[in-house]
């Protein structure tokens, strides 16, 4: 039976077992930028799992509002990204210029690094950086540059709810349009594969927003054709039993093989077929939240750890090399890094993100809205679901 929303700390329409699947990956991004297992730990599958569930989620709420109102108000979704994401943000990297002019870590920033943090660009600067100076890192404030991530889905925030608001005028129903995400994916592989043959530029195909779209168009792509969330079915009408003890079990040995694959192939193949084991993955913890697995994921710590992701996902590179400088063992430094690291996530989120989002909802509720007639809504949803 499909998972309905639910009540979390958020205080608004949730789904099941999704801040828990933040709070692993956070953690695996988390250890990854540590001191202890760094190298040959997968940290950037974590950005993986953050790019499908950004996608997923997203629509799952563009999907709600449309299917509720009749349409997408693109100004109140604009007011919520940004509220959401750029106060955290904007901090972060207040606070790394200033431990960079103080001099508390090494630091090449110039105005141009900053700017490209400010207007979300991190990416392409990164790129440029990288093909002319040697050096990925030259002009960024300290310990920013994950922030690359966050420009990627910030480019898929100002394209794709346009996009989709435009073919649903086109009258294409959600299969239709889901089956185009999945196509895009499809054209997504062939462009990096294109790329590595002729430049071999690893941050080309690695942090541009050209390469990483896949990854939120296949949650997208779930969102709209297979959303438990939503009352749809399985993957092509597959059984529970078949998809909790067949699919998902080898959706898992394909994750994990797909987070250790070498280059070239990582860049070009393994984050696709990672998209692709997390679609029946989802499912399960979705669909079965008081399964063994859902109910790690919704333990009331694990849930918040993935609440504060955001925040800890930001400060983390940060406080780790803050604090790597003054303790010289590596699991300890990392266990401290940790420790503080959430500590500050969760003060930025009772000092700004909760405040903001309270703000946000007075704010949003005074923005004008034309409701559509229920008749006309029900009407659209049924053209919506219909195959």
């Amino acid at each position: 039976m499909p998972a309905g929303p639910a009540k979390s700390v958020h205080g608004a329409f949730t789904i099941p077992s999704l801040d828990g699947i933040r709070a692993i990956a956070v953690m695996i991004v988390f250890v990854g930028h540590g001191f202890t297992f760094g190298g040959p730990w997968p940290g950037h599958v974590g950005v993986t799992i953050f790019f499908f569930l950004s996608g997923y989620l997203i629509t799952t709420l563009l999907r709600r509002e449309h299917d509720g109102t009749g349409r997408i108000a693109l100004g109140k979704f604009y007011l919520r990204r940004a509220v959401r994401i750029l106060p955290p943000a904007y901090i972060t990297i207040a606070l790394a210029v200033v431990v960079g002019v103080l001099g508390w870590l090494p630091s090449t920033q110039n105005p141009w690094g900053v700017l490209a943090e400010l207007f979300n660009v991190t990416n392409y600067y990164m790129i440029w950086a990288n093909n002319s100076t040697g050096d990925v890192h030259t002009g960024l404030p300290p310990e920013t540059s994950m922030l690359w991530s966050l420009a990627v889905e910030e480019h898929f925030y100002l394209i794709f709810p346009a996009a989709l608001i435009l073919m649903l005028r086109r009258r294409l129903n959600y299969r239709r349009i889901g089956y185009i995400l999945v196509f895009a994916c499809v054209l997504a592989v062939g462009w990096r594969l294109f790329l590595e043959a002729t430049t071999q530029d690893f941050y080309r195909l690695y942090i541009a927003s050209d390469t990483r779209f896949d990854g939120l168009l296949a949650g997208a792509a779930m969102a709209l054709l297979w959303n438990p969330a939503l009352g749809d079915r399985s993957p092509f009408g597959l059984s529970d039993r078949a998809m909790r003890y067949g699919i998902a079990p080898i959706a898992g040995v394909v994750f994990v093989a797909a987070a250790f694959a070498p280059d070239p192939f990582r860049l070009t193949i393994a984050d696709s077929a990672m998209y692709l084991a997390l679609i029946p993955l989802f499912w399960l913890v979705i669909v079965h939240p008081d399964g063994a697995t859902g109910r790690v994921l919704n333990q009331r710590w694990i849930a918040h750890v993935g609440v504060l992701s955001f925040s800890v996902y930001l400060l983390h590179r940060l406080v780790l090399h803050l604090v790597g400088g003054i303790v010289s063992a590596a699991p300890v430094a990392d266990l401290l890094s940790l420790a503080v690291t959430v500590a500050a996530a969760q003060l930025m989120y009772v000092g700004v993100e909760k405040p903001l989002g309270r703000l946000r909802k007075r704010y949003e509720a005074r923005m004008p809205g034309r409701p559509v007639p229920l008749r006309r809504r029900l009407a659209r949803r049924r053209s919506a679901r219909r195959g």
